[in-house]
């Protein structure tokens, strides 16, 4: 029979997790409940105390109680996820649910971003809604999160009906679906992507499928990047096409649309699996109307929607982000090959396009051609990112250099 940890406080919310627990069971499938409360003289009887999950991070509760709230919900962090990873290693847990406001939520969030994607988490949460940003509960985890509508202050009609729904699809995707996404001896094949260069990057991933590879896109506006270079490090994706770097253009400035991992390209490139680069998106950043650069208007500018913007960085931004790409990939000691369109990055650069600056464009490229290391090899097409000749070319490159490993 499968198990699903419940996982919170139960100095505040025991109600809602006793209910919860019981829906569970009703439903063939077993609980636990881990407590996670940090109130001082909460007496827990779930089935590990919060002395338990403390100690599972190294520390006895009773040295800690009545400490400072921040480094106590910093210990329950540390140590639910510590056991959350062992029961999951045992074969003792099959998913976790938690519920709860931001206390609960982050320390949840926390724990569960250590099991593996493909292990059903879900968080009905009081801060799923409204003006907020889910980057901090998920991660680059598949953690499923419902708004819970009402707060949790004792069982109440809304609360219960919530509840059921959430409760119930765990329970489905425990039953039915959830598993580890599976690891094989053939070759998982990482591509990114976003609207910019979609076509051009799709048309690839197609033509690859069609020599019998296994391909998965990653959005390349912030999480997607970070899922990529997770999945690497995990040894899931084995051969990556990044043709898409349009991240880096947000580590550079701090902030933004698409702002997520700050180590893009690194994975691959430790871990030395077959890379195929295209420095793809470098040359523009999304901002929302209303927080454009103060001189956009003298900047090239392709409107994505009624409220976001495509607008062009200019010569210094975009000679500093080419070289973090080139930097990085100077580090590279494995089988690698770069692929530079001569004639635009992405969507709308042709000639008579919004976004067409030939001026530009060379400097990208030259800076790939003085700076690369020499002996890192580079294939100048000599058309448009969006063309089908360059899908063609990226094709052929990264189907020849996972030959080239799988020879090695």
């Amino acid at each position: 029979m499968k198990t699903i940890a419940l996982l919170g406080c139960l100095d505040t919310k025991e109600s809602e997790f006793r209910y919860a627990a019981a829906e569970i069971e009703k439903r063939g499938v077993r609980t636990l409940i881990i407590d996670v409360s940090t109130s001082q003289g909460h007496h827990s009887t779930a089935d590990y105390s919060r002395s338990d999950v403390s100690r599972e991070a190294g520390v006895e509760w009773g040295e800690v109680e009545g400490g400072d709230q921040h480094k106590l919900l910093d210990l329950m962090a540390r140590g639910s996820r510590s056991l959350l990873c062992r029961l999951f290693a045992q074969g003792t847990v099959h998913g976790v649910f938690s519920c709860g406001g931001l206390q609960n939520t982050t320390i949840a969030a926390h724990a569960m971003q250590g099991l593996p994607i493909g292990i059903p988490k879900l968080i009905l949460s009081t801060v799923a809604s409204g003006q907020r940003t889910f980057d901090s509960v998920v991660g680059a985890r598949d953690i499923v999160t419902m708004p819970s509508i009402s707060d949790f202050a004792g069982l109440n009609v809304v609360s219960r009906t919530v509840l059921d729904n959430a409760i119930a699809a765990l329970v489905g995707m425990v039953a039915t679906a959830g598993r580890e996404i599976p690891r094989t001896t053939s070759t998982l094949i990482g591509a990114t992507l976003m609207g910019a260069t979609n076509d051009g990057v799709v048309n690839a991933i197609n033509l690859v499928k069609a020599r019998g590879y296994e391909v998965v896109s990653f959005h390349s506006t912030g999480a997607g990047g970070r899922c990529l270079e997770d999945l690497i490090r995990a040894g899931v994706v084995t051969a990556a096409m990044d043709l898409t770097l349009h991240e880096v253009v947000y580590e550079y400035f701090g902030h933004g649309f698409g702002y997520g991992p700050r180590d893009r390209l690194l994975a691959a490139i430790e871990n030395r699996i077959p890379l195929l680069v295209c420095p793809a998106g470098i040359d523009f950043i999304c901002q929302w109307r209303g927080q454009l650069f103060a001189d956009a208007d003298r900047r090239k500018i392709h409107w994505h929607n009624k409220n976001l913007a495509h607008v062009r960085l200019n010569a210094t931004e975009i000679s500093n982000i080419a070289r973090i790409v080139v930097g990085r990939l100077n580090q590279a000691r494995g089988n690698l090959k770069i692929l530079v369109p001569i004639r635009g990055f992405r969507n709308y650069s042709r000639p008579g396009e919004a976004l067409y600056d030939p001026d530009l464009d060379r400097l990208i490229v030259d800076i790939f051609r003085s700076e690369l290391r020499d002996d890192i090899p580079i294939r100048l097409t000599d058309c448009n990112f969006m063309d089908r000749e360059f899908s063609e070319a990226a094709a052929d490159e990264m189907v020849s250099l996972i030959r080239t490993a799988s020879h090695a």
